[in-house]
C-alpha cells in the first residue's frame, strides 16, 4: 500500500513537471515570433531611410550680365601754344566749365600785326605787277615767262600774308567744345614757344563707364546694346555699348568694353566707380537652397530629387546666386521636381526611400 501511495505520488510530479515544461515552450515559442516580428520592424526602419522633400516649380530667369569698373571722360585734349610769344591776358580759372568758343588766353600779337601788315602790302604790290603783266601779254608787249613770273610772285605773296594771318589768330587760344578745364600749364607773363603746354580740358559728355567682361560674357554682348548702369555717386542711367576690344588682355584675358553714357549737366565726374547690368533673354531655371547643394562620387555639382521615390542625383549648371538660393537651369523635361531639402547627406543615388512633404 505504501508502495501504491509513492508511485501515484511520483506519477503526479512528473505530470506536473509535464505541464511546466509544455507552458514553457509555448511562451518561448510565443516571445521569439514577437522578438522576430520586432527585429524585423527594426531592420526595415533601419535600411529605409526617410526623406523631407519640396515641390520646386520651374519659372522663366531672366538672365543678366554684371560689369564693373570706372568712369573715364570721353575726350582728353592739352591745348599748346601754335605761336611764340608772352601771355598778355588770361581769362580762364582752372576747374571750371568751359565753353566752345571761348577765349581763354591771348598772347601778346604785337610782332603778328606788324607781320600781317607787312604781308598784305607785299600782297598789294605782286597783285598789282600781275594785273600790269598780265594786260601787257594780251597786247602782245610782254611774253608768256614774264606772265608766269608775276603769277608766281603773286601767289606766293598770298601764301605768306595768309600765313601771317593765321599766326595772328593763332595769338587767341580758342577752346574747341564744351568742357571742364582740369588743368593749366602757365602763368601771366610767360614767355611760350611754340607747342609748350597751356591747359588741359576734358570733355565729359558723353561720359564712359570702363569694364571687362570674360570670354562667357562675351558672347551675349554687341556694340549698341544698352543696359541699367549704378554709378558711385548714386546715379542710375541708361547706358549703351560703343566699344569692344578686339583682342584679350594678355594677363586676365579679360576684354575692354566701353559703355557711353549721356552727361549733359556734367554731374558725372571721371573716375567714378560703377556698374551696368544687361538683362538677357528668360531661361527656364529652378530657384533651390543653397544648403541642398551636393557632390557625387565624381565630383560633379548636383542635388537630389526623388522619382517614384527613388533617389536621383541630378548635375546642375548655377545661373546665379542671390544670397539665400542659387538659380539653376532646367535639366529635365518636367514643370516641377520634388526636392530633398533634409537628409539628402544620408542617401545615395538609386536608393528607395520614405518621404515626407514640406508643408
Amino acid at each position: 500500500m505504501f508502495q501504491n501511495l509513492f508511485f501515484k505520488k511520483k506519477q503526479k510530479a512528473v505530470f506536473v513537471v509535464l505541464t511546466i515544461l509544455i507552458i514553457s515552450m509555448i511562451f518561448i515559442s510565443l516571445f521569439s515570433d514577437d522578438k522576430k516580428k520586432n527585429l524585423e520592424e527594426s531592420t526595415s526602419k533601419t535600411f529605409t531611410q526617410t526623406v523631407l522633400i519640396e515641390k520646386i516649380n520651374l519659372i522663366p530667369y531672366k538672365q543678366k550680365v554684371i560689369l564693373r569698373g570706372f568712369t573715364n571722360a570721353s575726350r582728353t585734349v592739352i591745348l599748346k601754344a601754335q605761336v611764340e610769344g608772352k601771355i598778355s591776358v588770361i581769362n580762364y580759372k582752372k576747374g571750371l566749365k568751359v565753353k566752345a568758343g571761348d577765349r581763354i588766353v591771348l598772347i601778346d600779337p604785337e610782332d603778328k600785326i606788324a607781320k600781317s601788315k607787312e604781308m598784305e602790302a607785299l600782297l598789294d604790290q605782286r597783285k598789282k605787277e600781275y594785273e600790269v603783266a598780265e594786260k601787257l601779254f594780251k597786247n602782245g608787249f610782254r611774253s608768256e615767262v614774264k606772265l608766269s613770273e608775276a603769277r608766281t610772285n603773286f601767289e606766293k605773296a598770298l601764301a605768306l600774308f595768309e600765313k601771317s594771318q593765321v599766326a595772328l589768330n593763332n595769338t587767341k587760344v580758342i577752346i574747341p567744345f564744351d568742357s571742364f578745364l582740369e588743368e593749366s600749364y602757365v602763368e601771366l607773363g610767360d614767355y611760350l614757344k611754340k607747342g609748350d603746354q597751356i591747359v588741359k580740358i576734358v570733355d565729359l559728355d558723353p561720359i564712359y563707364l570702363e569694364v571687362t567682361a570674360t570670354e562667357n560674357e562675351m558672347k551675349d554682348l554687341h556694340i549698341g546694346k544698352t543696359g541699367d548702369t549704378l554709378l558711385g555717386n548714386g546715379i542710375d542711367i541708361k547706358g549703351r555699348i560703343n566699344f569692344i576690344s578686339s583682342t584679350a588682355n594678355e594677363v586676365t584675358r579679360n576684354f575692354n568694353i566701353q559703355i557711353e553714357i549721356p552727361n549733359p549737366r556734367k554731374t558725372i565726374l571721371s573716375g567714378i566707380s560703377g556698374e551696368v547690368i544687361f538683362y538677357l533673354n528668360p531661361v527656364d531655371a529652378f530657384l533651390i537652397p543653397s544648403s541642398v547643394i551636393t557632390l557625387n562620387k565624381s565630383g560633379d555639382l548636383g542635388i537630389k530629387i526623388i522619382e517614384n521615390k527613388v533617389v536621383k542625383f541630378k548635375k546642375i549648371q548655377i545661373l546665379s546666386d542671390t544670397g539665400e538660393g542659387y538659380w539653376v537651369k532646367n535639366f529635365t523635361s518636367a514643370k516641377k521636381i520634388d526636392l530633398i531639402t533634409r537628409g539628402q547627406e544620408y542617401v545615395i543615388d538609386g536608393e528607395l526611400v520614405n518621404i515626407e512633404y514640406l508643408n
